[in-house]
C-alpha cells in the first residue's frame, strides 16, 4: 500500500476538497490502494471523514511541534494514525492558488520548497498538481518557487500565464506541462434541498471579492443589481454558499439590500455543491472552483473575479467574454446578463461552446492522471 501525501488541502475551501474528492476517486478507480496522508490543520472530524492519515509535521514559527511524535515506534504512531515523512512513497500538491507574489513566500517554501529537495534526494516522487501558478516578481515568492520547479518530477500548470511565468523563472525545466483544471471528472452528489423549480439562476458570492480587489462596496451592489435583474425576469435566482463563514455573512449583507431576499443553499458538502451547479440554469460566481463545475457540466457562466485564472478558465472554455469587470461599472455587466437569461439563441450557443470545449479538458486531465501514475514507484 502506497503513503501519499496531499498538500495544500483545506476543508474550509470546497475548491480543495473537491480536489481531495478527485485525487481519491482516481487511485480507486485505478485499483490502486494507498493511505492519503495530509499535515494535521483543522478539525479531525473533517479529515477523519475521508480516511485521511496524519503526517507528525505541523510548523508554527518555522518549528515542527509534532517532532517528538516523529520518534515513537511505528506500531504506536499507526494506531493513531500518524506517518513520518520518510515513510511517504509519493508526494501530490493540490493548493490550486499558492505560488506567487500574492501569497506569502514563508507558507510557500514550508509547504514544499523547503524540503522538496530531500524527497528528490530519497526517491520520492512530487507532482504539481494542476493549479494557478506566479506571478513571481517579486524575490521572495520566486526564490519559494524555485526549489520547486528545479526538483519536482512534473508541474502542471493550470492555464497559459501560469505555464509562462514558470518558463520566465526556469526556462531550462522540461517537468512543466499544461493542464486544465481536474475536477472535471468527478460527479456530483444530490442535494435533498434543491428544488429545480424554484432554484434556477445560481448565484456563489466570494468574499475574497472584498479583500482582495479595492472596489468591494461595488462587488456588494453589482450582486445586489444582479439579483433584482434576475428576479424581474423572473429566473428564480438563489444563493449558493460555496465556502464557509466569511460568504455567509456577505450573502447576509447582500441579502439586507434586497427588498425581497432570496433562497440560500448552504449544503456544505462540496459534490452536493457540485451537483447543485450542475442542475442550475445559469451561474454567476466569483468562486473560482464554482465556475469550474458549472463549465465542466455545460452551464453558462456570468464570472467576476481577482486573479488572471478566471480570465484563463473562461478563455479554455471559449466564453471569455463572460467575465466582466464590475470596476467599469454595472450597467454592461447587467446586459451580459441580461442575455444569457432572456436570449434563448445566445443561451443555448454558450452551452453548445462550452459543452464542446470540455471533450477536450476531460481527455487532457485524463492524460495529466496516466503521466502521474507512471511515475509511481514499480
Amino acid at each position: 500500500m502506497l503513503n501519499v501525501e496531499i498538500k495544500g488541502i483545506s476543508f474550509a475551501n470546497k475548491g480543495a476538497e473537491l480536489m481531495l474528492h478527485a485525487i481519491i476517486a482516481q487511485f480507486a478507480e485505478r485499483g490502486i490502494k494507498a493511505r492519503f496522508v495530509v499535515e494535521p490543520t483543522g478539525p479531525y472530524d473533517r479529515r477523519a471523514a475521508f480516511g485521511l492519515w496524519q503526517k507528525s509535521r505541523y510548523i508554527r514559527k518555522r518549528i515542527n511541534l509534532l517532532s517528538p511524535v516523529s520518534w515513537l515506534p511505528r506500531r504506536f504512531r499507526y494506531m493513531f494514525g500518524i506517518l513520518n515523512e520518510s515513510e511517504l512513497d509519493l508526494v501530490l500538491d493540490a493548493s490550486g492558488f499558492a505560488f506567487g507574489d500574492q501569497w506569502s513566500s514563508l507558507i510557500a517554501w514550508d509547504r514544499l520548497g523547503s524540503t522538496i529537495a530531500q524527497f528528490r534526494r530519497r526517491g520520492v516522487p512530487v507532482i504539481v498538481l494542476p493549479q494557478a501558478l506566479g506571478p513571481f516578481l517579486q524575490s521572495a515568492s520566486a526564490k519559494a518557487f524555485a526549489p520547486v520547479l528545479e526538483h519536482a518530477n512534473l508541474v502542471f500548470a493550470r492555464d497559459d500565464q501560469s505555464f509562462e511565468f514558470c518558463r520566465k523563472l526556469n526556462k531550462s525545466q522540461n517537468n512543466l506541462r499544461r493542464c486544465p483544471d481536474f475536477t472535471n471528472l468527478i460527479k456530483g452528489e444530490v442535494a435533498a434541498d434543491f428544488d429545480d423549480e424554484q432554484h434556477q439562476t445560481c448565484f456563489i458570492p466570494n468574499s475574497k471579492m472584498l479583500e482582495k480587489r479595492q472596489d468591494g462596496d461595488r462587488y456588494i451592489e453589482f450582486m445586489v443589481s444582479a439579483i433584482r435583474l434576475a428576479q424581474k425576469a423572473g429566473a428564480k435566482p438563489f444563493i449558493l454558499i460555496h465556502e464557509a463563514a466569511a460568504d455567509r455573512r456577505l450573502t447576509a449583507q447582500i441579502q439586507a439590500k434586497l427588498e425581497q431576499p432570496i433562497a440560500v443553499l448552504d449544503p456544505g458538502h462540496a459534490l452536493q455543491i457540485k451537483w447543485i451547479i450542475g442542475q442550475s440554469r445559469c451561474v454567476i460566481s466569483s468562486r473560482f472552483h464554482g465556475l469550474v463545475s458549472a463549465l465542466s457540466q455545460a452551464v453558462p457562466v456570468l464570472a467576476t473575479g481577482w486573479s488572471h485564472k478566471y480570465h484563463e478558465l473562461l478563455s479554455d472554455y471559449g466564453c471569455e467574454e463572460q467575465l466582466i469587470d464590475i470596476g467599469k461599472g454595472h450597467e454592461e455587466a447587467l446586459m451580459v446578463l441580461k442575455r444569457l437569461i432572456t436570449d434563448v439563441a445566445f443561451y443555448q450557443s454558450q452551452k453548445d461552446t462550452i459543452s464542446e470545449k470540455g471533450q477536450w479538458q476531460r481527455k487532457a486531465v485524463t492524460e495529466m492522471w496516466d503521466e502521474v501514475f507512471a511515475q509511481l514507484p514499480s
